[in-house]
């Protein structure tokens, strides 16, 4: 800096709301989909999910939803921000049905949903709920 400038003309970085930054970390969604999809187009669709590493034991269904989930919240995350609440409600609603059907139902709609598939969906959906509704909040408010 400058002896003329003063530090009252320097622009503030933009800092951005958790709600963006909990989109952003949907990237794990689109990783963990997108490997389990490539793992089971490798060892083939009937591979049983526990023999892939931890984080990775997922059926192909739930794989490829992870997969759209993570594509769509990364590009929100990184190019759409704005749309970033929109998308942690729709996220959290979804992921609360999954855990809903793995922990109170026997019908998971083809998914292989086990104690430790629910735990993480429950882990995921009650911050997205809270901070997609304290978003909303604050953005009518």
């Amino acid at each position: 800096m400058t002896e003329q400038q003063s530090e009252d003309d320097t622009e503030p970085l933009p800092t951005w709301p958790l709600v963006v930054w909990l989109a952003r970390l949907s990237v794990y969604l689109l990783a963990q989909g997108s490997l389990t999809l490539l793992a089971y187009a490798y060892y083939g669709f009937g591979s049983n999910p526990d023999t892939f590493p931890l984080g990775f034991r997922i059926d192909p269904i739930l794989a490829g939803a992870n997969l759209l989930w993570g594509f769509i919240g990364t590009y929100i995350g990184f190019f759409r921000p704005r749309y970033a609440t929109a998308f942690m409600l729709a996220c959290a609603a979804f992921y609360t049905a999954l855990a809903v059907l793995g922990s109170f139902t026997s019908h998971h709609l083809g998914m292989s949903l086990n104690d430790r598939v629910n735990w993480f969906h429950w882990l995921i959906v009650i911050p997205a709920w809270a901070i997609g509704l304290h978003a909303l909040w604050r953005a009518r408010g």
